[in-house]
């Protein structure tokens, strides 16, 4: 099988964008002026100047729609998206969608591919998300729409504050702390500091003096004291949100591809904003 062309698979419009995150034009809109958007890997170079974003600001936008779906602000929503997207970027390369669990048992348990390639064909690249979630989707029989799957990725928030992630059905497994002997239940991640426009986004890791937690017995104490924190807040917590990341990805590709086939444009990039 060819290499999808670049303009059907690779790249997305503004609108598409607000599609996956179930935002309004308007709303994208005032994102993008904000400066909160996902960023565009080409920025008004396209046929009639419109935006163009690539599968990983899809992700990103999808987290934004989950999270203002679940009840945060539209500002504190991108924020806190933006966060989010830019750590697994660094550590990860993009946000977890989980969808190579389709490739492996127990979803895939005879590792078969019908579209006749395999994860180690050069011709397909299947670190681009949305393509993987085509074929997936239009040529095999495995895909579930709609399911969350064992290794989703999941974000807790308590009491609009405390956000902390587990990984779905491997919560038994306790979570790496450089200062925990036991380690954690859950990965602290970042405090929601003030609401609406005003809401800061803190990570863990930026409130502690080092990070040298070997050499420097102070900041260690300071992330022991964090990590209670976190957990008592999550444990005392009256209200905590959680959302499936990467079942909120997998929707989000959904979605695009449903406007895609609707409006026939599957094919051939739709340069609207």
């Amino acid at each position: 099988m060819a290499r999808p062309a670049r303009t059907s698979l690779s790249f997305f419009t503004s609108r598409e964008l607000a599609v996956a995150a179930r935002l309004s034009a308007r709303n994208m809109g005032l994102l993008i002026e904000q400066r909160l958007a996902p960023e565009a890997v080409e920025n008004g170079s396209g046929k009639s100047g419109h935006r163009r974003y690539d599968a990983a600001a899809l992700a990103h936008a999808a987290l934004i729609g989950c999270l203002q779906n679940a009840g945060f602000e539209l500002l504190v929503s991108a924020r806190l998206a933006a966060a989010f997207a830019n750590d697994h970027a660094a550590s990860h390369g993009r946000l977890h969608s989980n969808l190579g669990a389709f490739l492996h048992p127990p979803l895939n348990p005879g590792k078969s591919y019908p579209w006749g390639k395999t994860p180690n064909d050069p011709d397909i690249s299947f670190e681009q998300d949305f393509w993987l979630h085509y074929l997936l989707r239009n040529q095999s029989s495995i895909y579930l729409r709609g399911k969350a799957l064992m290794g989703d990725f999941i974000i807790e928030i308590a009491d609009h504050a405390y956000v902390v992630t587990r990984i779905l059905d491997l919560e038994k497994v306790k979570v790496f702390s450089p200062v925990s002997r036991d380690g954690l239940p859950v990965s602290i991640e970042y405090r929601i500091a003030g609401r609406g426009s005003a809401a800061r986004i803190v990570p863990a890791h930026m409130e502690v003096n080092s990070l040298d937690f070997s050499v420097d017995p102070v900041s260690a104490e300071q992330m022991r004291r964090l990590e209670q924190d976190y957990l008592k807040g999550r444990r005392d917590a009256e209200t905590i949100v959680n959302i499936n990341l990467s079942l909120g990805i997998r929707n989000a590709f959904d979605r695009v591809q449903d406007d895609r086939e609707t409006r026939g444009s599957i094919l051939e990039l739709q340069t609207e904003a």
